[in-house]
């Protein structure tokens, strides 16, 4: 299993700017990262809106880290709406076998496992 794009490249993001001493801006991130100022910008946006990084304007503008308590798991949310390994994991999911399927519980107690992992790792951690 691979995690998308979004998910990888925003927590590289949040890792350099918790890293760095002061705001740090879009493009000195893409310089040390190698992702797109205009992709940084997107992700930036998006993690802007759910109150984990500020971004300032002006001469000693940046993003700096509102959010230190930040999880893995609130990343992994915002950009897919969870860690699910199979559709049976969602409660809203239906087959024939809901009831009886054996593997379903496989699923659920690794999927909550490693939701419960990722939970605990949090951005003040790095």
């Amino acid at each position: 299993m691979k995690f998308p794009t979004k998910i990888r490249y925003s927590l590289r993001l949040l890792i350099e700017i918790k890293s760095s001493k002061k705001p740090i801006t879009l493009k000195e991130v893409s310089e040390r990262t190698h992702i797109s100022e205009g992709y940084l910008k997107q992700l930036a946006a998006t993690l802007e809106k759910q109150g984990v990084i500020k971004g300032r304007k002006g001469p000693n503008g940046g993003y700096s880290i509102v959010n230190p308590d930040f999880t893995l798991k609130e990343l992994i949310d915002v950009f897919t709406g969870g860690v699910k390994l199979a559709p049976c994991v969602d409660s809203e999911y239906r087959c024939e076998l809901s009831e009886s399927c054996r593997a379903k519980d496989v699923w659920s107690e690794l999927s909550s496992s490693i939701n419960s992992m990722f939970s605990s790792i949090k951005l003040r951690d790095f």
